[in-house]
């Protein structure tokens, strides 16, 4: 990572990482990007018109956060916690959590998007070493 008066300007990949060898995957590639879009989100907001309309407004974070436990516990109790699925996305880290949050939730059901960025990498890497 680059910084310049205080802000990331470059990212770029340790080449000493023996599994990329420095390589960045296209999401390391749009770092910077990301970390400054004007769109970024950067606190909760809820919809207040009809889908579609895009009207927005700002909320706290444990509204944030008490409308989705009502949300997910109102979809166990109609439909059980085998209807609710949780997706773990980027950083890797939180992969333990995501999995013990559904499994006391009940749900079987779990995805992470390794099959779209870390196997193919990791096949890729292995099979040409």
């Amino acid at each position: 990572m680059y910084l310049e008066n205080g802000k990331v300007i470059r990212v770029e990949g340790d080449p000493d990482f023996s599994f990329t060898r420095g390589k960045l995957c296209k999401r390391g590639f749009a770092a910077v990007e990301r970390l400054y879009h004007p769109n970024r989100l950067k606190y909760p907001l809820k919809r207040v018109g009809k889908r579609g309309e895009g009207k927005w407004q700002r909320i706290s974070w444990d509204e944030a956060l008490d409308t989705i436990a009502e949300k997910l516990n109102s979809a166990k109790e109609k439909y059980g916690a085998e209807s609710v699925a949780f997706v773990q996305g980027a950083p890797k880290g939180f992969v333990k959590w995501v999995n013990r949050l559904a499994n006391v939730f009940g749900s079987p059901n779990m995805s992470w998007p390794d099959h779209v960025c870390y196997t193919p990498t990791l096949v890729g890497a292995t099979i040409t070493s």
